[in-house]
């Protein structure tokens, strides 16, 4: 088998394992999760947050929530580890939270610098809150279960404001509310208000995911980390091939995939 070299090498010890059932929401997260940029910050989060090891996902609740909740430690967030600190800092100043007083540069319980480092990280990438937990679960885990993303979600709010966060700091999000005499069709009426909304208001409009590759994201996401263990495309069409015979994948299939899918993470 040819190998070649590969800089890229070293993100297979940062990968991050996705279980998401959906090939629409398993685009979404391996669309982030398997960005270099992302797997970078990993470890420097990872350090700032004190996780010394990844954990199972039974730990997670323990170790993500728990712990940090009962820590007595505080810490200063480590803004020096994104580029972008300036419009990081500009966007926080318009969406300071109930609990952002203070300024987001003084000291700050565990609990709360946690649900911030997980805000921030949805800022550097620019993605909606609803991504905040499967970040969270990679960030301690290395891996995202179906359960940890939620783009469609119902829950009871018992608060005035729709969204209330520990974070420093809100991320802008759309919701639908209903009452006992909301009809389907007032609902449905709701929900093309709210997707003229994704184009229009810049509030929301920043993230604009494309689905296109979906029904074929999982194969592409394979042979893209198959490249950067070295492998080159003939070899990643012939082990397809020879992995499943009714397909006539060839090394120019492989290669558009892996262009496709490179594209992508870039966006």
């Amino acid at each position: 088998m040819r190998i070649k070299k590969n800089d890229k090498v070293y993100l297979l010890d940062l990968k991050i394992e996705i279980g998401a059932k959906s090939d629409t929401s398993f685009q979404e997260l391996c669309l982030l999760f398997d960005k270099p940029e992302f797997l970078d910050l990993l470890p420097i989060l990872r350090n700032d947050l004190g996780i010394r090891e990844i954990v199972g996902p039974e730990e997670f609740i323990d170790e993500a929530y728990d712990k940090p909740f009962n820590s007595k430690e505080k810490k200063k967030i480590n803004l020096s580890k994104y580029k972008e600190v300036e419009e990081i800092k500009e966007f926080i100043e318009k969406n300071e939270s109930f609990f952002g007083s203070g300024g987001i540069e003084k000291e700050m319980d565990m609990y709360r610098l946690v649900a911030t480092e997980i805000d921030l990280v949805c800022i550097r990438f620019n993605r909606p809150p609803y991504f905040g937990e499967a970040i969270r679960q990679a960030i301690y885990c290395g891996m995202a279960v179906d359960e940890s993303f939620h783009p469609t979600s119902t829950e009871i709010i018992e608060s005035s404001n729709a969204y209330v966060t520990a974070s420093y700091f809100k991320l802008p999000q759309a919701a639908i509310f209903i009452s006992p005499t909301s009809t389907y069709e007032n609902v449905k009426d709701a929900l093309r208000k709210i997707n003229d909304l994704y184009s229009t208001d810049k509030r929301l409009s920043y993230y604009r995911p494309r689905v296109d590759i979906a029904p074929n994201i999982r194969k592409y996401r394979e042979w893209y980390w198959e490249r950067i263990k070295g492998k080159t495309y003939q070899v990643i069409a012939d082990e397809w091939v020879e992995k499943f015979e009714n397909e006539t994948t060839t090394y120019l299939d492989i290669l558009k995939a892996v262009k496709t899918y490179e594209k992508r993470l870039a966006l």
